[in-house]
């Protein structure tokens, strides 16, 4: 290393923080005390204001997170169902197979009170789930009604999917509507409702956890969700879906317009935090709030107020420690071993906690002790409070790929680019007629531990995992790391789910289980990679026709199901071509027409014979 100070430290080496706390004390505090305690409650005032400023960002994002989570698998069944139209495996003019695949999707997400799809016609399919929280299915003919006449040309007009207006049916619901398309003409509309109330006891969780109280406004006049209103609240009716603030019951939120800014929170307002104080009738609270316009015309507004003496206890517990410095500069000398020894502890446990914390090991990470001295204490409870909060993170974000950005420390490498990458696409076979006679939480389990088993083959070989789309898995090599054998990485990849797969369905048998049957399509091409998304909400993601053909390779794949193999696994040419001598068992299966593409793509699947026949060779 070739800092100047790198050499001196290692030159004269480093001191123990006990002999050093002793030292500086004995010799500095008589001639600085002043300046010091000055320096140290400067210091101190901005590092309390700076974990309030990052208790402030994490909880709204808590919240913001734990909506989207509640929300998006709405939106993303409609696309899912788009996919499946467009990969041809969906024929919506069949009744029977678009019920058996809205069924199973309301199953997969039960905050989903409702999936539909009507065609131009307006003869619709409905999937609803009973008192018993089982998928029934219902078809109407809504020909003479203008809701749906208006949804109609609404979904057609906007071309793409939107969120609709609130209702009421029993709840509170949001819709999503989603024009559908079929070889590029509009055949009709997809539509789903989400419940609202499960998002209500979302403020009461995040309350107990940040001692705060936490709401969702809708637009400015009334309130969507909020601890109140995890039961049913009087005022809700089809004509009234949501609660104006001075019917909720608090007493701050209908007194919201007498809010005033609070300095000192910059970097919280960058990150889209705006704090406010408010004082009715004396007693004065913090109003933390973020918007997002995600869901609707009518803006949503997060937030959550804590009493003031939450945040001014913390301010004037600095003051207190700062007149009782005065007081320990009289023992300053004969308590300085005892104190460094006392401060060294919990510093050297604050530190490793923080580096397990920069590799996302959080489940490994303690919470400090709380100490007799007041900052460490302080510094002890922010800790541990931020930690609560990243382990809400935990379960949203995908680990393995922020480790390994973190570890690049690239800039470039989340920036847009165009790569040649090797893709993956999973299904399983028949999941809809596998599902359709479970409860909703054994396919819950049946999904988790399924993708669970892909998701680690895919990560034991340096995969990306890019998403999960119903029982569907969308991975990728080749980046944010550079893998110049990306396409051997998912060959081994695809080998091992085979391989898992088997023995799982194996003790599945035992059990007197369907064993489970996949698709795996593999396709070499160049896309897109990087930061893709809106503000507020960027995945790390691919894009690029290499991704419709891996898509519908992976469709492909049924043709070649003789119902044997626990994986049909087919690769492109362009995969098998990267293989070169890698032994890696695969056989011709001659050349394919892809839909969207004019020329045709020579196809190849995995065997377990050892036979290899590679293009080279043929």
């Amino acid at each position: 290393m070739s800092d100047p100070l790198h050499r001196r430290r290692k030159r004269f080496g480093t001191f123990p923080i006990t002999l050093t706390l002793a030292t500086s004390i004995g010799l500095l505090v008589a001639i600085a005390v002043f300046a010091e305690m000055a320096i140290g409650f400067s210091s101190s005032r901005k590092n309390t204001l700076s974990l309030l400023n990052q208790k402030s960002v994490m909880m709204m994002s808590v919240i913001e997170t734990g909506v989207r989570n509640h929300l998006d698998p709405a939106a993303n069944q409609l696309a899912h169902l788009q996919s499946l139209i467009d990969a041809g495996l969906l024929d919506p003019d069949n009744r029977e197979e678009l019920s058996d695949v809205i069924a199973g999707a309301l199953a997969a997400a039960p905050q989903i009170s409702g999936i539909s799809y009507w065609n131009t016609d307006l003869q619709q399919t409905i999937a609803l789930l009973d008192e018993s929280g089982q998928p029934k299915i219902q078809h109407a003919d809504r020909r003479g009604n203008r809701e749906f006449i208006t949804l109609l040309r609404q979904a057609e007009a906007a071309g793409s999917q939107f969120w609709g207006d609130l209702a009421y049916d029993d709840e509170t619901l949001v819709n999503v509507v989603r024009p559908i398309y079929r070889d590029g003409a509009f055949i009709g509309v997809a539509g789903a409702a989400v419940t609202m109330p499960e998002l209500s006891r979302l403020m009461e969780r995040v309350g107990e956890v940040f001692e705060a109280t936490a709401f969702i406004r809708y637009g400015t006049e009334h309130i969507l969700a909020h601890p109140f209103l995890s039961t049913a609240h009087p005022d809700l009716s089809a004509a009234t879906p949501v609660i104006a603030l001075a019917r909720v019951g608090d007493i701050l939120l209908a007194n919201i317009e007498k809010a005033r800014p609070v300095p000192g929170f910059e970097s919280a307002e960058l990150e889209g935090v705006r704090v406010s104080e408010i004082d009715v009738f004396g007693d004065v609270s913090i109003i933390f709030t973020r918007h997002i316009q995600d869901y609707g015309t009518v803006p949503w507004i997060l937030g959550a107020h804590v009493p003031v003496d939450l945040v001014d206890d913390e301010l004037s517990r600095l003051v207190g420690a700062a007149l009782a410095g005065f007081g320990v500069f009289l023992i300053s000398v004969i308590a300085a071993i005892f104190l460094g020894h006392a401060i060294a502890r919990p510093v050297k446990r604050a530190a490793a906690g923080a580096a397990q914390i920069a590799g996302l090991e959080l489940t490994d990470v303690k919470p400090l002790q709380s100490s007799f001295i007041r900052e460490l204490s302080e510094q002890a409870d922010a800790f541990n409070m931020m930690l609560k909060g990243l382990k809400w993170f935990e379960t949203y974000v995908p680990k393995t790929l922020v480790n390994r950005l973190i570890r690049r420390d690239d800039a470039a490498a989340i920036q847009s680019q165009e790569l040649e990458l090797t893709l993956m696409f999973t299904d399983i076979v028949g999941f809809t007629s596998l599902s359709e006679p479970l409860p909703a939480n054994a396919v819950a389990d049946l999904l988790n531990h399924h993708l669970g088993l892909v998701a680690a083959c895919v990560e034991a070989e340096g995969g990306t995992i890019d998403k999960f789309i119903g029982d569907a898995v969308m991975a990728f090599w080749g980046a944010p790391d550079p893998q110049d054998d990306h396409a051997l990485r998912a060959a081994r990849a695809a080998q091992a789910i085979d391989a898992a797969l088997s023995a799982d369905n194996v003790q599945r048998v035992a059990e007197g289980l369907t064993p489970i049957r996949i698709r795996i399509g593999v396709h070499t091409g160049k896309v897109v990679v990087g930061n893709i998304g809106a503000p507020g909400r960027i995945n790390y993601t691919i894009v690029g026709d290499a991704v419709n053909t891996g898509q519908r390779i992976e469709a492909l794949a049924k043709e070649f199901d003789d119902g044997s193999a626990s994986a049909i696994v087919v690769f492109s040419e362009q995969t098998v071509s990267h293989l070169a001598d890698a032994v890696i068992p695969v056989t011709s299966l001659g050349a394919f027409p892809i839909r969207g593409r004019s020329e045709t793509v020579n196809l190849y699947r995995l065997t377990d014979d050892g036979a290899v026949a590679r293009p080279d060779s043929q």
